[in-house]
């Protein structure tokens, strides 16, 4: 019963997504605190840091929702600087792959590279290499 309830506790962010959250019950069997108020979301709130270096961290937060978690990691996520491919013209395809499906195909090839190092492409302006 002891590890059923350490189970039923945590709650694993993942890069794709929010693991063991099938382990809690729908939230409205779960008993709900008396004092809903922030005090006492920030008194129960537990963050341990695992590991910290310049491009990771990882840490443990005890104390919270699973959706309270996954809104965490979504916000997390949209703050880290991407690029990827949004407009293509094709000159000569001579591929069996549509010319849509394929441009579609390049959009989700991640890029790793920093986009601060970039400029963007005014309206009228011819691409270049550094724009495009």
């Amino acid at each position: 019963e002891a590890k059923l309830k350490e189970i039923k506790s945590k709650v694993i962010i993942k890069n794709e997504g929010v693991d063991y959250t099938s382990s809690f019950e729908h939230p409205s069997s779960l008993a709900i605190p008396e004092d809903t108020s922030f005090k006492a979301f920030y008194e129960n709130l537990d963050i341990e840091i695992i590991s910290l270096n310049e491009e990771d961290i990882t840490f443990d937060i005890k104390g919270i929702d699973p959706a309270i978690a996954n809104a965490l990691r979504r916000i997390f996520i949209s703050e880290i600087p991407t690029m990827a491919i949004e407009k293509v013209n094709m000159w000569q395809n001579t591929s069996v792959i549509p010319d849509e499906v394929l441009a579609h195909r390049m959009g989700l090839v991640p890029i790793k590279v920093d986009p601060r190092l970039f400029e963007y492409k005014e309206k009228g302006e011819e691409y270049t290499e550094k724009n495009c």
